[in-house]
C-alpha cells in the first residue's frame, strides 16, 4: 500500500486526472452502445434473411402441392384420373367401405370425332363432365380414365333400386347436357354397375365387372344401365354370340382402344391355352419362361370374404408388378398363376420378392402368408 496516513491517502487522490476517468467510461459507454446497436442490426438482418427463406420455401411448397394435385386431375375435364380414382376406391374399400361402382362409356362418339372433329369432341367431353358433376353426390368420386371413358364410385350405396334411380338420372342428365341444336348426332351414354362387396372388395375386380356389365349394355341396344349380379354368368358363355358382324378394321380399333396396363390377365382356359402355345413354339426358340404359382396360406379363421379380399389384392399385386408381356390367371380362390417370358430363374425370384412386397403394402394388416413355387417350362414338360 503507497500510503499509511490519511494524508498520504488524499495526496495520492489529488494526483488522479478525474477527467481521464470520466472520459474512458465515456468512451467505453459509447462502445458498448455502438456494440448493441451492432448486434441488433444483425440480427434483424437475420430475422429478415430468415423470413424470406421461409417465403420461398412456402412457395416451393405451394408450388410442388399444385404439381401434386395437378398430376392426380384430367387435364381437360379437371376430374380425377385414372391413378387417382383407383388409389381413393381402394383406400375406402381397404376400410371394408361398401359402394357402388359405375362405368361409363358415350355412345357414338367416335362419329363426332370423326364428323366434327377433335375439337368438338373434346368440347362435348367437357359438357359431359359438367353434366356428371350436377347429379353426383358430395361423397361421389368422379374420374375420367381416358378418351371417352368415365367412372363413378358412390360409398355407402346398397339399395339396388336407388342405384337404378341414380342411373336414370345420370341417362336423362346426359341427354339433356348434351344436346347441341343443328347436330344431327345423338350422343347418349352407356352403363354398367358393380356392387361392393358383392362383385368384388378392390377397384381392379368392381372395374373389370363393371365393364362386363358395360360391354352388356352396349349390345343390348345402348343407352341404358346394366348391373354385373344380373348378368354374371351369362358373359363368358353368351357375349360372343350377341356381338354384331363387324369389319376387320372396326374390330381391331375396337381391341385397341383398352389400354393394357401390367401383364394380361386371362381366364384360366386361355392361360392353358397360351401356355400350350409357348410349349409348342416359343420354348423351342430358347427363350426362358418361368411359371409361378402364388397360394395364399389356408386360415381357418379367416372367412370367405377375407381370403376374396387378399386374393383380389393377390392379384393385383400380380398384375400390376409385372410387364405387359407375362401372362397371369386366376387359378383357385387362393392361388394366382404367372408365366413370366425372358427372364431366368434368379431374376425370377427378384420378381417374385417385389410382388409378395406390394401385396403386404396393399393389404396392409389383413395380409396373408403367400407361399410361392417357380417352375422353367421346357418342351418336354406337360404341365406346369
Amino acid at each position: 500500500m503507497r500510503w499509511k496516513t490519511y494524508e498520504g491517502f488524499i495526496k495520492v487522490v489529488e494526483g488522479i486526472d478525474m477527467h481521464t476517468i470520466l472520459q474512458s467510461e465515456f468512451q467505453t459507454d459509447e462502445k458498448r452502445k455502438t456494440d448493441e446497436k451492432r448486434k441488433v442490426l444483425e440480427l434483424e438482418r437475420m430475422k429478415n434473411s430468415l423470413e424470406l427463406q421461409l417465403q420461398e420455401m412456402a412457395k416451393t411448397v405451394e408450388r410442388q402441392q399444385e404439381m401434386i394435385a395437378l398430376a392426380k386431375k384430367d387435364p381437360l375435364t379437371g376430374l380425377r384420373n385414372r391413378q387417382e380414382v383407383s388409389d381413393q376406391v381402394n383406400a375406402m374399400l381397404r376400410a371394408d367401405c361398401e359402394g357402388a361402382f359405375f362405368i361409363m362409356d358415350m355412345d357414338n362418339f367416335k362419329c363426332v370425332n370423326d364428323t366434327y372433329g377433335h375439337m368438338e369432341g373434346d368440347r362435348v367431353l367437357v359438357r359431359f363432365a359438367k353434366a356428371l358433376k350436377m347429379v353426383v353426390e358430395e361423397d361421389d368420386i368422379v374420374a375420367r380414365l381416358g378418351g371417352d371413358e368415365f367412372v363413378i364410385f358412390s360409398p355407402g350405396h346398397r339399395d339396388k333400386h336407388a342405384l337404378k334411380t341414380k342411373a336414370q338420372l345420370i341417362i336423362r342428365q346426359i341427354e339433356r347436357g348434351l344436346v347441341t341444336p343443328g347436330r344431327l348426332l345423338r350422343v347418349t351414354v352407356s352403363i354398367g354397375i358393380a356392387r361392393a362387396p358383392l362383385d368384388g372388395v378392390t377397384y381392379e375386380t368392381l372395374y373389370c365387372n363393371a365393364d362386363k356389365a358395360l360391354y352388356f349394355t352396349k349390345n343390348d341396344g345402348k343407352n341404358g344401365y346394366q348391373f354385373y349380379e344380373d348378368i354374371e354368368g351369362t358373359v363368358e358363355h353368351g357375349a360372343a354370340n350377341v356381338r354384331p358382324n363387324s369389319s376387320l378394321k372396326e374390330i381391331t380399333n375396337k381391341l385397341r382402344e383398352r389400354k393394357m396396363e401390367g401383364s394380361f390377365e386371362v381366364e384360366y382356359n386361355n392361360f392353358e391355352k397360351i401356355y400350350r402355345f409357348m410349349e409348342r413354339n416359343l420354348i423351342r426358340e430358347n427363350r426362358e419362361v418361368q411359371c409361378v404359382l402364388f397360394t395364399i396360406e389356408d386360415n381357418m379363421e379367416a372367412d370367405e370374404m377375407a381370403l376374396q379380399r387378399q386374393l383380389e389384392h393377390l392379384q393385383h399385386a400380380v398384375t400390376s408388378s409385372l410387364r405387359k408381356g407375362d401372362v397371369t390367371t386366376r387359378y383357385s380362390s387362393s392361388q394366382v398363376l404367372a408365366l413370366l417370358m425372358d427372364v431366368n430363374m434368379q431374376n425370377a425370384d427378384m420378381v417374385v420378392n417385389r410382388i409378395l412386397g406390394r401385396y403386404r403394402t396393399e393389404s396392409g394388416k389383413g395380409a396373408m402368408e403367400v407361399l410361392y413355387d417357380i417352375q422353367q417350362l421346357r418342351a418336354s414338360e406337360g404341365v406346369c
